[in-house]
């Protein structure tokens, strides 16, 4: 077996499922067998010729080289899926990676799949991957992970391990090594197709292969290592010879020169340096975020580097997806209210473990602080409205997931070496001499630069008519002066967060606000389709929220639920039965997802206020959709 197609197959047809299904075979036998002849028949198995068994049968390998942020390659996992459907065992799909320069995100996707990879869950974080292609922020390649059942501390070390990293960048120098500069590229037993071809292409050269592996009577991996090395002897060298790789040139993102409006109050904020310093650079972190400690050693040693030239301004932006992050952040500014905010700070980094209420208030005590004050202080709205007013800027400003700096309005993504910084900052050490060269005076330099600074919109200005039908699922009044529109897919993890803040709005403006539900099954989710067609058929009998409900509350066992759905949520099983099997059901689903091909949707879930799509940047929270509609309904733009 070639080491290089194990790790990243999309069939399982190997011998070691062989095994594994003799020991599944042994643990439900209620018979005479003994447990000693299934390992001599196991052995058996195994021992024999490659081409002699049954399981063996692979004519075609298709060796793919992807990229998690490439909407081509999106299209063409639809056509992966096909093809292993249509041609079984014949075929196998390998997966590597090109995570192109330009796609700021894709290689820490391709690391986090090689990371899942390592607990045999490569495939689920695979589909993942490309059904959020607009969420692969560190942060929320944590959340698939924990979507999928990963052991978190595992998959953490693994994703900052050389071992991961390195099997990345091997893929990626094999790729460019044998021309597949882009993606996605394919090879068929070694013969090129590039881009996202039609399906009649890949058929083509699979069906020749095919016609040659029944000619030759062969099949299985001396057949693959054969073909490959006839039809591309150099993939061949680098995936079964043992041959290495040329090195390419690192992947370098493309520097952001962008300034962002992001402003500072220093009578609230915590600030470490002088007022006038040349470089003011913002960090919006999460107390329980890996990325954001990893982070603090690089900030210290800028801060010690570039002493009395720059101050460190903190922002606190807790992530969902970590649910003692913004008790630590109220912590924080409590303990900055006591003048021990940096204490804190350091406290709840080197104990990210323990940072549930009980702990905080350990923690206050052993730095000094009083602890009246500072079990109020915990507890009170305006603190809570602190960390609001930093989540809401680091929307306004495009700062999604954890951490995000920015160096004089110029954003730094993630935990970057420290070499990144210190580019941005000698650039930007430069503008601000200028600035001052010019008359600015050093209190009013950060303004001065970043007063021009881009300031994201929370809603989009092209508007569009989404139609309702008397089908359409609505969640509160249907004539309410605001209408939320939600595109969602039963299968989607980032969909199963969006129906309780939207829940609560609509209760919260009581009869204002409405929600209309449309369907955007993704291609890469298999039970999505059936699960949209099970809550439409449920909601010809007046439960369509009850259907969403169960499906989001247990995702990963739709394909259970949709047939026993009327005995969950108590349906009328004929007419159930006789909805799914009605084809306009399924053309109910396509109209909505036309109408979201027409607005140029790409993921789920997507949100549309007043017919303008809502920026995600800005947090899918009840908070952040009060404030667009607030907004709205006083008459004024968001």
């Amino acid at each position: 077996m070639a080491s290089e197609a194990w790790p990243s197959t999309r069939q399982c047809n190997y011998r070691p499922q062989v095994y594994k299904g003799i020991m599944r075979t042994s643990r439900n036998l209620r018979s005479s067998v003994s447990v000693a002849s299934l390992f001599v028949l196991a052995l058996a198995f195994l021992s024999a010729p490659a081409r002699a068994l049954p399981f063996d049968s692979t004519a075609v390998e298709i060796v793919e080289f992807s990229d998690y942020q490439c909407p081509f390659c999106v299209r063409a996992e639809t056509t992966m899926a096909e093809l292993r459907r249509a041609y079984g065992g014949s075929l196998r799909v390998i997966v590597k990676h090109q995570p192109l320069p330009f796609h700021q995100n894709a290689r820490g996707a391709a690391e986090a799949a090689e990371a899942a990879r390592n607990q045999g869950r490569f495939d689920e974080m695979h589909d993942r991957l490309f059904a959020n292609q607009m969420a692969l922020n560190p942060s929320d390649l944590e959340a698939y992970a924990l979507a999928i059942g990963l052991d978190m501390e595992r998959f953490r070390r693994d994703v900052a391990s050389p071992e991961v990293k390195d099997r990345v960048e091997r893929d990626r120098n094999i790729a460019n090594a044998v021309g597949a500069t882009g993606t996605p590229s394919f090879f068929v037993n070694g013969r090129s197709l590039r881009g996202a071809q039609p399906i009649e292409e890949f058929k083509r050269l699979i069906d020749e292969e095919i016609a040659e592996a029944t000619r030759a009577n062969r099949r299985g991996e001396s057949w693959l290592s054969d073909r490959l090395s006839a039809n591309n002897p150099a993939l061949w060298g680098y995936l079964r010879g043992g041959q290495v790789p040329p090195k390419v040139a690192p992947v370098t993102t493309p520097q952001d020169r962008t300034i962002y409006q992001v402003s500072v109050n220093p009578k609230v904020d915590a600030i470490d340096g002088p007022p006038d310093a040349l470089i003011t650079m913002v960090v919006f972190t999460d107390y329980q975020c890996p990325f954001c400690k990893k982070l603090e050693p690089t900030l210290d040693e800028l801060m010690t580097r570039y002493m009395g030239k720059i101050r460190r301004v903190m922002k606190h932006s807790p992530l969902p997806l970590h649910k003692d992050a913004e008790p630590a952040a109220r912590a924080a500014i409590c303990a900055q209210a006591q003048g021990k905010f940096w204490q804190m700070h350091d406290s709840l980094f080197d104990n990210q473990l323990e940072l549930d209420e009980v702990a905080l208030k350990k923690r206050a005590a052993t730095l000094g602080l009083d602890k009246a004050k500072f079990a109020r202080c915990l507890n009170a709205p305006a603190t809570a409205a602190r960390v609001v007013a930093d989540m809401k800027l680091a929307g306004m400003v495009t700062a999604r997931g954890t951490p995000n700096t920015f160096i004089n309005g110029r954003k730094l993504t993630g935990s970057k070496p420290i070499e990144e910084f210190v580019a941005a900052i000698d650039e930007e050490i430069k503008t601000a001499q200028a600035q001052m060269n010019s008359g600015t005076a050093g209190k009013d330099l950060y303004d001065a630069l970043i007063e021009d600074g881009k300031v994201f919109s929370p809603l989009d200005e092209e508007v569009f008519t989404f139609t309702d039908k008397p089908t359409t699922p609505i969640l509160g009044n249907p004539k309410a002066k605001i209408r939320i529109t939600l595109f969602s897919d039963f299968q989607c993890p980032f969909c199963s967060r969006v129906h309780a803040p939207l829940e609560e709005v609509v209760a919260f403006y009581k009869g204002k606000v409405a929600v209309a539900w449309k369907n955007f099954p993704l291609s890469v989710h298999q039970d999505a389709m059936p699960a949209a067609k099970a809550a439409m058929c449920a909601g010809e009998q007046k439960k369509f929220w009850e259907a969403e409900k169960l499906m989001f509350d247990n995702q990963t066992d739709l394909a259970e639920i949709v047939p026993n759905l009327p005995e969950r949520i108590g349906l009328d099983v004929a007419k159930y039965g006789s909805c799914m099997n009605r084809g306009e059901v399924a053309g109910l689903i396509e109209d909505d997802m036309a109408e979201a091909r027409v607005a140029g949707l790409r993921g789920t879930p997507t949100v549309y206020i007043q017919g303008r799509k809502f920026n995600s940047n800005s947090g899918y929270n009840s908070e952040a959709f009060r404030s667009v509609i607030d907004a709205l309904l006083a008459g004024k733009e968001p």
